[in-house]
């Protein structure tokens, strides 16, 4: 027996590849799918992949999928997929997957939990040495998180390192409220952590800051630093760099191209011309839920599954940091005529209504939606008294609702959340969008696809008449206020585009 085989995707709710005996491709084969040590599944691998066909891999029925995600705990998971009753690890077959802890802490210090388990595997037996003002809580929330270790020592800043030194070194060592990137700071972290450990550091978010952390974690021997932009409050962002306290290789990380599908903005052609350039490379990260938001901690470790991604799409991310896995990430988004984009909504669930499975979008339209005109469509969702996608001023929610705090202006606040994007095109204008999108990643140094976006996702033979769409009417006067925070937004965008 000669096994081969090849892990595409080792994800919180999906393993999936293939595995073959080389020596009589004829022969079925299974692999076993390993979950925190403990086997939770032996799979066979016998569903149809034309590319497996095509490569002469038997009669292409290779292939497998297992959803995982019942045997996940929170926390830091190990995830292995062996050939079925051996010790041998299919080919990438081996990572693992952190979920964000449950218990009574804050969404900021989950966040920073999943960063640090991201990077380190805590045991009972690990000593954490926390320093600066956050130091005082650390301990409560790893007790709160059910994060096993042994004890946690706390230091105030300043540090003097003439005065101050641990008496056993940390494993895991975590200083908080850096202004400024300092050697004395990093060279007691690394003097006071075991040569096994991590270092992470959180400084303010600037332009500059990357580069100077750079050198200074260069200036003490560590070439590899790792970058994650972490919130300190609703609508702020401070920057953590999570090192090995021994000396690592420094690679190049290339940034992650980030396209932020806005639903019924062409966004599909978008994804489709990503997909058909950079193949596995670009993850498309979408979910049967209207509702459903991705975690900074998900996201995370999708990217670091494999270093070859390029980028992503997803309607399903609202929170938008500026690095994340290490690694740059640059948002990309394109924005249309609110007006359009209600009608397109309403036309699309027409045209596909038969075969919508997603339970959270069927119940955010009306239930006779295809027999409906799109007038009495539109009155049904501008009347309704709960929150549903288009009911009221669908883009500045969408890119504020989850980044920005709740007392900001939200409109203001999506400007600044764009502001910060690598590109905002504009959807009536595709062709000229994604040639300035090409300009800039070719001259940030980036891939990036030679084709045009190509037509995709039309519903345009359910339009009927939108005479209605004026002050005058009863519908038209609730569609043109309840898009007029989108309608400064996209105003807003275009000028930008145009400068």
């Amino acid at each position: 027996m000669s096994l081969i085989g090849c892990i595409d995707i080792l994800a919180d709710t999906c393993i999936s590849g293939w595995a073959a005996d080389d020596a009589d491709r004829e022969q079925p084969v299974q692999v076993d799918v390993i979950v925190n040590s403990l086997l939770v599944a032996t799979v066979p691998c016998e569903n149809f992949r034309e590319d497996l066909l095509a490569a002469g891999i038997g009669d292409g029925r290779k292939a497998f999928r297992f959803d995982p995600s019942a045997h996940l705990k929170p926390g830091r998971n190990q995830l292995e997929v062996r050939y079925a009753g051996t010790d041998l690890i299919v080919s990438k077959g081996r990572g693992h997957w952190v979920r964000r802890r449950d218990g009574r802490i804050s969404e900021r210090e989950a966040e920073l939990l999943a960063a640090l388990e991201t990077y380190y595997e805590f045991e009972p037996d690990v000593h954490v040495c926390g320093i600066g003002d956050g130091a005082s809580d650390l301990q409560r929330v790893l007790l709160a998180a059910g994060v096993p270790f042994l004890r946690v020592t706390r230091l105030e800043m300043p540090l003097d390192p003439a005065v101050m030194r641990l008496a056993e070194k940390a494993d895991v060592a975590v200083c908080w409220a850096r202004p400024k990137p300092a050697v004395e700071s990093v060279r007691f972290m690394l003097d006071n952590t075991n040569t096994s450990g991590l270092m992470a550091l959180g400084f303010t978010d600037t332009p500059e800051a990357p580069r100077e952390i750079r050198q200074v974690f260069a200036a003490c021997g560590i070439p590899a630093v790792r970058f994650e932009s972490m919130a300190a409050m609703p609508g702020q962002s401070r920057l953590f760099a999570f090192a090995d306290s021994h000396c690592a290789e420094a690679t190049q990380a290339v940034p992650v191209l980030a396209h932020i599908h806005v639903p019924k903005c062409a966004g599909t052609s978008v994804r489709v011309l990503l997909e058909r350039h950079f193949g596995p490379r670009h993850l498309p990260l979408y979910v049967n839920d209207t509702y459903f938001v991705y975690g900074s901690e998900a996201l995370r470790s999708y990217i670091l599954q494999n270093p070859e991604i390029r980028g992503f799409s997803s309607h399903h991310v609202r929170t938008f940091p500026h690095w994340l896995a290490g690694r740059e990430i640059l948002y990309v988004t394109f924005l249309r005529d609110p007006i359009q984009q209600f009608v397109s909504y309403m036309t699309h669930v027409k045209k596909l209504y038969s075969g919508i499975t997603s339970k959270s979008l069927l119940e955010a339209v009306p239930p006779a939606a295809p027999q409906l005109t799109l007038r009495e469509f539109a009155r049904w969702l501008l009347t309704q008294d709960r929150d549903i996608p288009f009911r009221e001023n669908h883009n500045v929610n969408f890119f504020t609702r989850h980044s920005s705090a709740a007392s900001l202006d939200r409109l203001e606040a999506a400007k600044a959340v764009l502001d910060r994007f690598f590109f905002v095109g504009i959807t009536e204008r595709m062709e000229e969008s994604i040639n300035k999108l090409r300009a800039l990643a070719q001259a940030a140094g980036l891939d990036f696809p030679p084709d045009p976006a190509p037509l995709e996702n039309t519903s345009s033979d359910y339009r009927d008449d939108l005479s209605w769409i004026h002050p005058g009417d009863e519908v038209g006067s609730l569609l043109l206020r309840s898009v007029e925070q989108d309608r400064q937004l996209y105003d807003w965008a275009v000028a930008r585009f145009n400068e």
